[in-house]
């Protein structure tokens, strides 16, 4: 492998069913420009995003994926971060829509990224301690801060004495743990296919929402193709006041409800990146109680470097969610395993959240 090139996880054009297979690739160093900054990606993760891009679900159209993980710094650019300094980097652009890590630039599934001054200017490229390479952090602190932005923006707004997780995987199972840890004793109903979730066909679903005392958080954190479903039934089933958290996306324009037609999306699009504060969050009269709505797009750096202290000190924080820890070669398998096969499972398990160890150092 020569300086000019370095080794990347890359999407295969779309065969016939959609599906962009992966194989592990030599690609160009990155060019800088004036002020950006030369990333060596370390410990990188596979998110839910990745998965809806790679099944043909978005048309994000960068060939690297990734927008999860710790590197070090290689080149400083406009950080002034000294060399050797292992940072974490918040994906989304609060003010510049240029800029949107592993879907319309080229992301951490790399041994060298480029992140431009744009972000570099606007702090996105945050330091953490030199510990935070660990799979357990450097995967899970993006979906954590996630959960972390959104708790504050419910727990702002109402107090909750039940939650509702909607969607078991990576970001629920993180945001049922967080919330658990904040509040012991909440009453709590995950929602999803997990043995441990009660599932969302399930004839008792509808009792056990209508039994949740008031006020209701709940936190919808399905695929996008599963928010519409989840946000009904939440408000058709949970009297009195329920406040949700549309952490999934969702697509633009009116959403019947049992409060009228509303642009949900909208309504999410509004909390980017920890701004405004206080958050938006709309409020409507239902003929069974007060319903809130509220979401958010990305993460303040704030929520991130939270995010990597809980998980280095609370090492039972999200316990169960890393599933596999692999390298790049093994990465394209697993990839290549769970499109083929339409089975969200690898190695014999359940597939959640996986680290890739790029290896890469400064």
């Amino acid at each position: 492998m020569s300086a000019a090139t370095y080794r990347a996880l890359v999407r295969r054009p779309a065969d016939a069913f959609g599906r962009t297979l992966v194989e592990v690739a030599e690609v160009p160093t990155p060019r800088l420009e004036p002020g950006d900054a030369l990333l060596a990606p370390a410990t990188v993760g596979i998110c839910g995003t990745d998965w809806q891009i790679l099944r043909g679900l978005r048309d994000d159209p960068t060939p690297v994926l990734g927008h999860e993980g710790v590197a070090y710094v290689v080149e400083p650019g406009q950080s002034g971060l000294p060399e050797g300094t292992p940072v974490t980097v918040n994906p989304t652009h609060p003010h510049d829509p240029s800029f949107l890590l592993g879907h319309n630039l080229p992301g951490l599934w790399a041994e060298r990224t480029r992140i431009p001054a744009t972000a570099v200017r606007a702090g996105l490229v945050v330091p953490v301690p030199d510990d935070a390479a660990q799979p357990g952090v450097a995967a899970l602190a993006e979906p954590l801060a996630s959960a972390l932005y959104g708790m504050r923006i419910a727990r702002h707004t109402v107090r909750p004495a039940a939650l509702v997780v909607w969607g078991d995987g990576i970001v629920g199972r993180l945001a049922r743990d967080l919330w658990q840890a904040e509040l012991p004793g909440l009453r709590c109903l995950l929602v999803g296919h997990g043995p441990d979730a009660t599932d969302p066909a399930a004839t008792e679903l509808p009792r056990l929402l209508a039994a949740l005392p008031s006020s209701v958080v709940a936190v919808i954190a399905t695929p996008r193709a599963g928010t519409r479903e989840a946000l009904t039934a939440l408000d058709r089933h949970v009297p009195g006041t329920l406040l949700v958290d549309v952490h999934a996306g969702l697509e633009p324009g009116p959403l019947p409800l049992t409060a009228g037609d509303i642009d949900v999306a909208a309504i999410r699009a509004a909390n980017c990146g920890g701004t405004p504060w206080p958050p938006r969050v709309e409020e409507f009269t239902r003929p069974h109680g007060r319903l809130l709505l509220c979401g958010h797009r990305g993460v303040a750096d704030s929520h991130l470097r939270h995010a990597v202290d809980l998980l280095r000190t609370t090492p039972h924080l999200g316990a169960g969610v890393l599933t596999h820890q692999v390298g790049p070669e093994e990465a394209a398998d697993l990839v290549n395993t769970v499109l083929t096969s339409g089975m969200r499972e690898a190695a014999g398990r359940r597939v959640l959240k996986t680290s890739i160890d790029m290896g890469s150092r400064p």
